[in-house]
């Protein structure tokens, strides 16, 4: 279909699904329609506040430690495959309890998600378009296996990863445990919109999500 850039202010709200919804996967398009990134499933509530559309469990349940050593966190990512060099920032969610996406030209690092190399899930996140503009993670379908990509971190190290799979959810069946996983092997999970645009919602009716593990030195 064709892509359709729509004007003004996009935010986004990454869809889990909680209740035991099977994980449908289906074949990711050329090009996804434009529009907001996630859905208004809900996802994991925590305690006293109102229903959030991104896991806070990290951040308010498990007791995260506090005081992540500033040379760890990411600062840029580069795509070559998909032309993206971009400066990734660290967020958290908005006042809306929506996962805080930066504007078009940058990748939003999800903060009580692991840090890129260690354990668990590293979440970075971006629009496919915003205010007019191709988004960050516009090609992010086009990403295929085996294709690889890299982070910077703040102290100029920089990490490779491959690309392991790139699949389209429905925004209802996303796996939120897997894709913010705080335990298990280390792996960078990309997320942004993608699927048919719901005209009436003016929202993409899924999420295109890229894995990467890393590649050892």
């Amino acid at each position: 279909m064709n892509r359709r850039l729509l004007f003004g202010a996009f935010s986004m709200a990454i869809s889990l699904a909680l209740v035991g919804a099977a994980v449908t996967a289906h074949d990711i398009p050329a090009r996804a329609g434009a529009g907001q990134l996630g859905s208004e499933a809900i996802a994991r509530q925590r305690p006293g506040a109102a229903q959030a559309q991104v896991p806070l469990r990290s951040a308010f349940l498990d007791g995260q430690a506090s005081g992540v050593d500033d040379s760890s966190l990411p600062v840029a990512v580069r795509i070559a495959d998909i032309g993206l060099e971009a400066t990734i920032l660290s967020v958290g969610v908005d006042e809306q309890n929506q996962f805080a996406v930066p504007a078009a030209e940058s990748v939003g690092w999800y903060e009580h998600s692991a840090t890129p190399g260690s354990t668990g899930s590293t979440v970075l996140a971006a629009h496919v378009d915003y205010g007019g503009r191709a988004g960050a993670f516009f090609n992010l379908s086009d990403l295929e296996r085996g294709e690889t990509l890299e982070v910077e971190l703040a102290d100029g190290s920089v990490l490779r990863y491959r690309v392991t799979t790139n699949i389209l959810y429905d925004k209802t069946d996303l796996p939120a445990d897997e894709l913010f996983r705080k335990n298990g092997a280390s792996v960078l999970t990309l997320i942004t919109c993608g699927g048919t645009f719901d005209q009436d919602r003016r929202s993409y009716r899924g999420n295109v999500v890229v894995t990467a593990e890393p590649i050892e030195a």
